[in-house]
């Protein structure tokens, strides 16, 4: 999967953007606040509809423009000999997406056009982040490789909510509750399949990546759910897991007024020697585990997928010591993914084939 070209008009500080990025490695390098992140963050954008650092669409829209004004963002992309030209527009509460020239109106159908992994420096953190960090993780990683998890999550996000909307009114009908627990089983049951079956993916790929960096210290990579919901084998075993769970938890929840049992609880563990390692790894391991991890991700996508996503990295060589970004590069180069990178000094990256570097001063992209 390569990006042709990326435009953007009104959004954040860019000035009216073309971008052109090569087929390989594109460095955008330039002094900070000067807009690298923000193209990176478009590009995000196109491909999941969110971004990856706010939640308000008016932070998007470039600052100063009048009220209702909207940022638009373009890209045409190909992918295995097809080419598809993705277009959006976004302000205050409204999204318009095209893609092809033609209205997208659920917004799943827009979804796989545009594949990418993006790696920030706040990823490193993961292993001592909050868990809901981790499963976010996950769920983004498992949204890039099965595109129906997106219409899954949202079904449970919404029963969920409506549960603990029920919850807070204090006088929930049993029969009413009853009926939440039994769909909010059933849909989560698919999250935590979904999820499961990535980390088994996911998991010897990370341990083999972090041998490479550190020798014979053991990885594991696992996700823990409540234990019989662990035990629990196919989907019908899950959901009445999941059920019986909820039902037990039931008391707690009303009295506490909120959903204290399911998916939305569970953990992505990562264990080093057998102890976990956000209590007991050094920083050093913890940036190896998180750099093997993302590479592991990337990689179970261009199995999965066929074609490999581009890479997104923001700023991720500037923290790692010496070692480990040789190692970056040297997978990155060998998975031969369209790769674009934010760096304020250019000189932190190794000469590659294919490399191109474009200087972004002022919400401008150009070639010295």
């Amino acid at each position: 999967m390569v990006i042709r070209e990326v435009r953007a008009a009104l959004w954040r500080n860019l000035e009216a953007l073309v971008l052109r990025p090569g087929g390989g490695l594109t460095v955008l390098y330039g002094r900070n606040g000067q807009g690298k992140t923000n193209i990176l963050e478009a590009i995000y954008f196109l491909a999941t509809l969110r971004s990856f650092r706010t939640s308000h669409a008016r932070e998007l829209v470039r600052s100063g423009e009048a009220a209702g004004a909207r940022a638009r963002l373009e890209a045409t992309v190909e992918s295995a000999g097809l080419e598809r030209r993705l277009e959006i527009e976004v302000g205050d509460g409204t999204r318009v997406v095209k893609l092809d020239g033609k209205p997208v109106r659920v917004a799943a159908a827009i979804f796989g056009a545009l594949s990418v992994v993006l790696f920030v420096p706040e990823d490193l953190l993961l292993p001592r982040a909050p868990p809901a960090a981790r499963r976010r993780y996950l769920d983004l990683a498992v949204f890039n490789v099965e595109r129906g998890f997106y219409r899954e999550a949202s079904a449970f996000q919404r029963v969920l909510k409506s549960r603990n909307a029920l919850l807070r009114t204090g006088r929930a009908a049993p029969v009413l509750l009853e009926t939440y627990d039994e769909e909010l089983a059933r849909t989560g049951a698919r999250i935590v399949l979904r999820r499961r079956a990535l980390v088994a993916d996911l998991a010897p790929r990370m341990a083999a990546l972090f041998k490479a960096l550190h020798g014979d210290l053991p990885v594991e990579l696992r996700y823990e759910s409540d234990a019989q919901v662990a035990a629990a084998g196919d989907e019908a075993e899950v959901r009445e897991a999941l059920l019986q769970g909820l039902v037990r938890h039931r008391a707690v929840d009303e009295r506490r007024r909120f959903t204290g049992f399911g998916p939305h609880t569970d953990d992505l563990a990562i264990r080093l020697s057998g102890r976990l390692a956000r209590e007991h790894a050094s920083q050093g391991q913890l940036r190896s585990l998180v750099l093997a991890l993302k590479l592991a991700e990337l990689a179970n996508v261009e199995q999965r997928r066929g074609d490999a996503p581009v890479l997104l990295l923001d700023d991720v060589p500037s923290e790692l010591d010496p070692e480990r970004r040789r190692f970056l590069f040297e997978m990155i180069a060998s998975l031969s993914c369209q790769t674009l990178i934010s760096v304020a000094d250019r000189d932190v990256i190794p000469p590659l084939a294919e490399r191109e570097d474009l200087l972004i001063a002022q919400g401008r992209a150009s070639r010295e």
